[in-house]
């Protein structure tokens, strides 16, 4: 478990990843509403909801920069101011162009406070490394799924507006929290070289990252499609995809919280990778199975639940591998904002070209074919992923002065 001294220090960042999931997906069961609201169909309020994923690819990079240039501290700081301003903004907007532009400013904060997560670990605790990304990574999930369960009752009881003030009054509370809870994080790294960061080896965490991540979404968006092509009744169909992606959500909060932190408690690393890798691809097979071939809603609610919970768990792992490449908590920033830019690179591109194959029953085989080759060859990765620390090269002697 991590230390009293450390979670004191982590709380506060912990609550802004939760406030930045939350303020992004509460947007997720709200899209009628919007449409309504601000007179546009739903493909433009959908490009909102998805400005998270394209800021990350923008931006992370950055991100990662920033928290080796300037301290990991910099980068929250910024995350925290911007996601009050952008979340302000989006709750005041009367017209669409508004409030994509406050939205975009609002999803900034994404990549600021999530890419650097290496280095927060890094600085926080090494030898927790995995429980701390982990727990990080599932508190974003949570405030993600926290907010497609409640944002209906919400609505219904405070309506549209009120709803987007509550995600201003936890961002509020969570930059208070974060500008005198993180002053404390050291700073010894600053201004650190970040030049032979990247390894080859880490193309193949960027894999596994990139093909869970990319299903996760993919499903999440067919669910209701495909349960319409096996004669589920149209709000029948709406009802279980929307929950389906909650399952999801959820079972990727809670895998990537307790997974990972129990195989680093019992120095299983290798051993968790393989048994999370091999189990994430078990219950892909399940869910893509009973989604696309049968009827049985609590057998795809089960594969839906358990392959965020596997699979997340997984994702998670895969990145903290990243920062055993590197030596020092900037580097260890900005191997895990790499994996996260390349992941949400397969967010954009992988749904878009394969969910299609599922929107029919002609060629929903070859889909279900693709999807179980792409994750079967994550999975197979599992054991090759490193586990311990890259030895630090020796340091050259010193050569003399010519006269």
């Amino acid at each position: 478990m991590v230390e009293m001294g450390s979670l004191s220090k982590l709380a506060p960042y912990w609550f802004l990843l939760f406030t930045i999931g939350f303020g992004w997906f509460v947007l997720a069961p709200l899209v009628p509403a919007l449409t309504q609201a601000l007179g546009v169909g739903t493909a433009p309020i959908l490009l909102i909801v998805s400005t998270y994923g394209y800021t990350m690819v923008v931006l992370g990079l950055l991100a990662g920069w920033i928290s080796a240039k300037f301290t990991v501290k910099s980068a929250l700081y910024s995350a925290a101011i911007i996601s009050v301003i952008g979340l302000f903004g989006r709750a005041i907007s009367s017209n669409y162009i508004s409030f994509l532009i406050t939205g975009v400013i609002a999803a900034i904060a994404y990549p600021l406070a999530m890419a650097p997560v290496g280095s927060v670990s890094e600085s926080i605790s090494k030898e927790r490394s995995h429980t701390i990304i982990g727990v990080s990574v599932g508190l974003l999930f949570l405030g993600m799924a926290f907010g497609a369960f409640v944002g209906p009752g919400l609505f219904s009881s405070i309506g549209l507006y009120g709803t987007l003030w509550i995600t201003v009054i936890l961002s509020i509370l969570a930059a208070i929290w974060i500008a005198f809870g993180i002053r404390d994080y050291p700073v010894n790294y600053k201004g650190r070289s970040l030049k032979g960061v990247f390894k080859v080896g880490m193309i193949k965490n960027w894999y596994v990252g990139l093909s869970i991540s990319a299903m996760s979404v993919m499903f999440g968006g067919i669910a209701s499609t495909v349960l319409l092509l096996n004669h589920f009744e149209f709000a029948t169909a709406l009802a279980y995809g929307g929950l389906f992606g909650g399952l999801a959500f959820l079972g990727s909060a809670l895998g990537a919280i307790i997974l990972p932190s129990l195989f680093e408690q019992y120095k299983m690393f290798r051993t968790g990778l393989v048994i999370t890798g091999v189990l994430m691809f078990v219950f892909v097979a399940v869910m893509a199975f009973s989604l696309s071939y049968t009827t049985m809603l609590l057998l795809m609610a089960i594969g839906f639940f358990f392959f965020g919970f596997f699979g997340n768990a997984y994702w998670s792992m895969a990145m903290t591998s990243t920062t055993n490449y590197v030596s020092d908590p900037a580097q260890a920033g900005f191997a895990t904002s790499m994996f996260s830019v390349l992941t949400n690179l397969g967010v954009a591109f992988v749904p878009v070209f394969l969910g299609p194959a599922f929107s029919s029953m002609t060629t929903i085989g070859i889909g279900v074919f693709v999807v179980l080759l792409i994750e079967f060859v994550s999975m197979i990765l599992a054991p090759t992923l490193m586990v311990r620390k890259a030895k630090a090269p020796a340091a050259k002697a010193t050569t003399r002065r010519r006269r």
